[in-house]
C-alpha cells in the first residue's frame, strides 16, 4: 500500500487527507467544509479483493477520524466497493458546525408610537395612507420592555474532534432616553412617567401624552392608543380612533369606528350604516345617527338618537332628546322624552337584557341553523356526484370530478365537527343573573304608534300614541304591559311590582 503525496490533485475548497493504492483498489480520502466532512473516493480493480470495513476504520483512525465516524456509511461504503461500484464524493464522517451566538435583542411589552410610519403595500399592492401611527400608554414603575442578553455560541469540532470556536452575540445596544431606566440587572426597561413608549433609533423613551389640536385626518391617521385621547376638531369619515382610557373628540365624527376601554364623549357622529362605538365605560354624545353602539355602561343622548343600533349593560337616557328607528337594548333600563316617530324606520326597545349574552344566543342558534342547511346541501350534491359513472368519463373530467368530491367530503367533516361545537354550546348556554336588570322604559313626553316594546317575556307592538309621563313594566299577571305613574329609573321594576302586589 502506498500513500501519495496529500498535496497533489486537490480541488479548489477541498483539503486531502491521504490517498491508498493497492493492487486490488485506489482510494482516497477528502476534507471538504473547512474539515467538517470526511469524504471518499475509490475505483476497484478487483472486487472479491476490495477494501473491508475494518481496514477503511483503521486507516481513517491514522488522520485521527474516529468519533466522527459514521459506521453505517462506512458499511454502505465497502459494500458498494465489493460490488465493482466506482464512488465519488461518498460521505464517511462529519463534524458539528460551530453555532455562533445569538445577539441580544430588545422586546417591547407595550405599544410604541412614531411621529412617521413607513408606507407598507400590502399583498395587493395596496397602501392605506391612514395608517400613520399607534400609541400606547404606560405608568411610572411599569415594565416597558425586556432585555435579552446575547449568547456565547456553541462550539463545533472537526472529522479529527479539534474544536472550533462559536463567536458570541453582539448586545442589542438600546438607550434609555427621558422617562426611562434599566432594572439593577439590566434586563427590564422602566417606565418613569406616564405616557406613550417611543422606540426610534434605538432609544427608549415616553411622551406623555397624545392630543390632536385639530381633526384627525391624513395629517394624524388612524390612533391606537393605551391611553386617553383627546381631539379638539372633528374625526373625519374611515379615521378609527382606538383607546384604552377614554376618548372625547369636541367635534363631529363620520363614518368611523370609535373603540375604548374607557368612557367615550363625542359632539355627533353619523355613521352612514359602517359607523360603530365599542365602549367599556359611559357614553355621551349630542346626535346619533346610524351608528351602531356596544357599551358596557350608560349611553346618554342629549339631543337625539336616529336609526341607530345601542345596546349598553348599563341604561339608556335620552330624558330631554329622542330615541327613533333603529333598535335600543339596555340592562339597567330605558329613559327618554320621545320615542319612536308617526313615520321612519321602525323602533325596537328591549330593557333588561344583557346584551352580550343575547347576541352570544342569537349568534349560536344562527349558526347552527346556517350549518345544518349548509350539511344538507353538501351531502345532497356528494349524492349526486357518487351517482355519477366516473369510471366512462374522460380522465381530466374524472379527475376534477374526484377533486370536488374530496374537497366537499373534507367540508363537510369541518362544517360537521363545528356543528357538533355549536350545539353542544346551545345545550349548555344559560343566562346569568344579573342583580341590576330592570326591566322599565320611562317616556317624559310620548311614544309613537308602531313602536316595539320588549320587557321581560313580554313583546308588543304598540297601536296608538301614549303620552308621558309614565313608566312601562311588565305585566306578569295580566300579560301586556303595565303604565305607570312616572318614577325615575332607580326605581326598578320589581319594586314597582311588589308595590302592585302590595296594593
Amino acid at each position: 500500500m502506498a500513500q501519495k503525496d496529500p498535496h497533489k490533485g486537490v480541488d479548489v475548497g477541498t483539503k486531502l487527507i491521504g490517498e491508498y493504492v493497492t493492487d486490488a483498489y485506489k482510494l482516497c480520502l477528502k476534507a471538504h467544509n473547512n474539515n467538517l466532512e470526511c469524504r471518499a473516493d475509490i475505483t476497484v480493480y478487483h472486487p472479491e479483493q476490495s477494501i473491508p470495513p475494518a481496514e477503511l476504520i483503521a486507516i481513517l483512525r491514522k488522520h485521527n477520524i474516529t468519533a466522527t465516524l459514521d459506521l453505517e456509511q462506512v458499511a454502505v461504503f465497502c459494500s458498494e466497493a465489493a460490488q465493482g461500484e466506482e464512488l465519488r464524493d461518498f460521505p464517511l464522517a462529519k463534524g458539528v458546525s460551530p453555532v455562533n451566538g445569538k445577539d441580544g435583542w430588545f422586546e417591547l411589552v407595550v405599544t410604541t408610537g412614531k411621529e412617521e410610519s413607513e408606507l407598507v403595500e400590502d399583498e395587493f399592492g395596496r397602501i392605506d395612507f391612514k395608517s400613520v401611527q399607534t400609541f400606547s400608554n404606560v405608568k411610572p414603575g411599569q415594565k416597558i420592555g425586556n432585555i435579552f442578553l446575547p449568547s456565547e455560541g456553541v462550539p463545533g469540532k472537526t472529522i479529527q474532534g479539534d474544536i472550533i470556536p462559536a463567536l458570541p452575540g453582539k448586545p442589542c445596544g438600546v438607550i434609555a432616553g427621558p422617562g426611562v431606566h434599566f432594572s439593577e440587572d439590566g434586563l427590564e426597561a422602566i417606565a418613569d412617567q406616564e405616557g406613550r413608549a417611543v422606540f426610534e433609533n434605538n432609544i427608549l423613551s415616553i411622551a406623555e401624552e397624545f392630543v390632536v389640536n385639530g381633526d384627525v385626518d391624513f395629517s394624524v391617521g388612524n390612533i391606537s392608543f393605551n391611553g386617553f385621547v383627546d381631539v379638539k376638531g372633528d374625526v373625519l369619515d374611515d379615521f378609527n380612533i382606538t383607546a384604552t382610557k377614554g376618548i372625547n373628540v369636541s367635534g363631529a365624527v363620520g363614518a368611523c369606528r370609535i373603540n375604548s376601554d374607557g368612557p367615550v364623549t363625542i359632539g355627533t357622529m353619523t355613521g352612514m350604516g359602517k359607523g360603530k362605538i365599542v365602549c367599556k365605560g359611559s357614553l355621551t354624545a349630542r346626535y346619533l345617527n346610524q351608528v351602531k353602539v356596544e357599551c358596557w355602561g350608560n349611553v346618554h343622548i342629549t339631543n337625539e338618537a336616529r336609526n341607530s343600533i345601542i345596546k349598553a349593560t348599563g341604561s339608556i337616557n335620552a330624558p330631554k332628546g329622542l330615541l327613533t328607528g333603529g333598535e335600543f337594548v339596555a340592562l339597567e333600563g330605558i329613559e327618554t322624552k320621545i320615542l319612536g316617530a308617526r313615520s321612519g324606520t321602525r323602533t325596537l326597545m328591549s330593557s333588561g337584557i344583557y346584551f352580550p349574552e343575547a347576541d352570544r344566543l342569537t349568534y349560536l342558534r344562527s349558526r347552527l341553523k346556517s350549518l345544518v342547511e349548509q350539511l344538507k346541501n353538501i351531502t345532497e350534491t356528494l349524492s349526486t356526484l357518487n351517482n355519477k359513472p366516473l369510471a366512462n368519463l374522460r380522465p381530466a373530467l374524472r379527475e376534477a370530478f374526484e377533486l370536488r368530491i374530496g374537497i366537499l367530503t373534507q367540508r363537510r367533516v369541518n362544517l360537521d365537527e363545528e356543528r357538533e361545537e355549536v350545539a353542544e354550546e346551545l345545550l349548555q348556554f344559560s343566562l346569568d343573573d344579573h342583580p341590576t336588570a330592570n326591566p322599565k322604559i320611562n317616556i317624559l313626553s310620548a311614544i309613537k304608534e308602531g313602536v316595539v316594546l320588549h320587557l321581560g317575556e313580554t313583546s308588543e307592538e304598540l297601536p296608538t300614541d301614549i303620552a308621558g309621563p309614565v313608566s312601562v313594566i311588565e305585566d306578569r299577571q295580566n300579560g301586556g304591559f303595565r303604565y305607570l305613574t312616572y318614577s325615575p329609573l332607580k326605581v326598578s321594576a320589581e319594586q314597582l311590582e311588589e308595590a302592585g302586589a302590595a296594593d
